[in-house]
């Protein structure tokens, strides 16, 4: 008798094992896949950063500018004087605009 309890004890032990041993060669195998899939991705975002880089380009944006969209270089370009930040500005002088004069289509009263 206490040799088939030893015996199952062994078979059970070593079913255990086995089952632990297919559950970690399942997960391995799912790792592998997500990391192939991970790999992937990466590569898609690396080509698309590569190609928001070529169209940001400043020559890539004026001949698209100059070429597709037909604007023109302005004849002269004014630079606008700095301000600093900690200087305070004048306020504006604002003229309130002229009343609305009352509408003649007002409907008679009976």
């Amino acid at each position: 008798m206490a040799t088939l309890l030893s015996v199952s004890l062994v078979v059970g032990a070593l079913l255990v094992v086995v089952a632990g041993h297919a559950l970690l060669a399942d997960g391995q195998v799912r790792m592998a896949a997500i990391q192939h899939q991970l790999t992937l991705e990466q590569s898609a975002h690396r080509h698309t950063e590569l190609q928001v880089s070529q169209l940001e380009t400043p020559s890539r944006i004026v001949s698209a500018a100059l070429g597709r969209l037909h604007l023109v270089h302005p004849p002269v370009v004014i630079q606008i004087p700095f301000v600093p930040l900690t200087s305070p500005l004048a306020t504006p002088k604002v003229t309130p605009a002229p009343a609305a004069a009352p509408s003649s289509t007002t409907t008679p009263k009976p």
